[in-house]
């Protein structure tokens, strides 16, 4: 995890935007994603079938931190089943990991379902606030709307495209994937060229992990994505979820196959890329 620091941070190729806010550490590489705000943009507009919300073009895609939780947000917690002073998670946590260790704390399953209401940090979409951005899932963007390659979703902010989670979504084929979670190959919408794109993926860093791919045209290892950010420094913090404790390098967009961002890379998500 990195110091303290505001401001604004790298952004990507073409990307800008600001990378800091409360407490998120800058990191000067253009590989570098922004640690809070945009990462991209939504191209398409989708629904919540539960809830009927729908989401225009130009929704904002962030990656997988928030700034945290604190008595600052003591309405959100208590919505989830927290009581007073429960709850609370520093910023730089995945909103994945997050959840689980607010589940912990407030003794409480999340996501869960209460009647007709789903009780998560996030919507089933994967996205929340007034202020709507989406972090996971963008299920509600591409599901049911191809056999093959998952539908476009969104582009970065250096115009890099985004897809939904399926290579081949007939045959329930995931894609091989580097640490930034993109990886060189056809589309939808370059279906004679090979062309470097993201996956959304199930685990962090959900959306962008960083801007790949490398200046050579190589995918992204673990190992070099933890490079391109001061957040990723080794000072690691145990983090408790109902599944057990693990350690956690907060601010660091970096994980390897098994999930985590502390530690030796293994190989990135999904992927046989490794140190």
């Amino acid at each position: 995890g990195g110091p303290g620091g505001g401001g604004p941070g790298g952004g990507g190729p073409g990307g800008g935007g600001p990378g800091g806010g409360a407490g998120a550490p800058t990191s000067p590489s253009p590989h570098a994603a922004p640690m809070l705000g945009d990462i991209g943009k939504t191209s398409v507009t989708g629904a919540d079938s539960r809830t009927g919300n729908s989401f225009p073009v130009g929704e904002n895609i962030y990656g997988p931190f928030e700034a945290g939780f604190s008595a600052a947000q003591d309405n959100i917690l208590r919505a989830l089943g927290c009581s007073s002073g429960k709850g609370y998670v520093v910023g730089g946590i995945d909103t994945a990991t997050a959840e689980q260790m607010m589940a912990a704390d407030c003794g409480v399953t999340l996501p869960r379902t209460e009647g007709n209401n789903y009780i998560s940090l996030l919507d089933e979409c994967g996205g929340h606030t007034a202020d709507y951005h989406f972090h996971e899932k963008m299920t509600c963007l591409y599901e049911g709307r191809s056999t093959g390659h998952s539908t476009k979703v969104g582009a970065t902010n250096g115009n890099q495209p985004i897809y939904g989670k399926w290579e081949d979504t007939a045959a329930q084929k995931l894609p091989v994937l580097d640490a930034c979670g993109g990886h060189w190959g056809r589309t939808p919408q370059s279906p004679g060229t090979d062309v470097y794109h993201y996956h959304v993926q199930d685990k962090p860093p959900f959306t962008v992990g960083c801007f790949g791919p490398n200046d050579d045209g190589s995918l992204v290892t673990v190992a070099q994505c933890r490079t391109f950010y001061s957040g990723c420094d080794g000072s690691t913090m145990q983090v408790t979820t109902p599944s057990g404790v693990k350690d956690y390098d907060d601010w660091c967009p970096c994980f390897d196959a098994t999930g985590l961002n502390a530690g030796a890379a293994s190989p990135a998500a999904s992927s046989w890329w490794s140190m």
